[in-house]
């Protein structure tokens, strides 16, 4: 590998390190147990969007996220089906989610 096309290929690895450590943070958040004052809905709403907002492989998406009695609803657009279930899959790993409802549309670029 030539010295030129290397350096992008370096800034690539940076990127998906960084989204992956974000993500693995946001996961595994030692801050479990809702604060003194903050319902548990409202602390897994948060995890739950943080994880979403954070993850690499979501970039260009918009989500709202409601939290009721451990029903997620995750709205809004993302720009395939990968991302639409790649959604899904990490808003469903956050511990306490009891269920997921879809409510995001695939909105294809224009």
């Amino acid at each position: 590998m030539t010295p030129r096309n290397l350096v992008p290929v370096l800034i690539v690895a940076a990127s998906l390190s960084v989204g992956l450590g974000l993500t693995a943070a946001a996961i595994e958040n030692p801050q479990a147990v809702a604060s003194a004052g903050e319902s548990p809905d409202t602390a897994l709403n948060d995890k739950v969007e943080t994880l979403l907002r954070t993850d690499i492989g979501l970039a260009g998406s918009r989500f709202r996220v409601h939290t009721n009695a451990g029903v997620v609803t995750v709205g809004g657009t993302v720009p395939d089906e990968n991302s639409l279930r790649r959604a899904l899959d990490l808003a469903s790993s956050v511990r306490g989610v009891r269920e997921i409802r879809n409510g995001m549309v695939v909105e294809f670029p224009k």
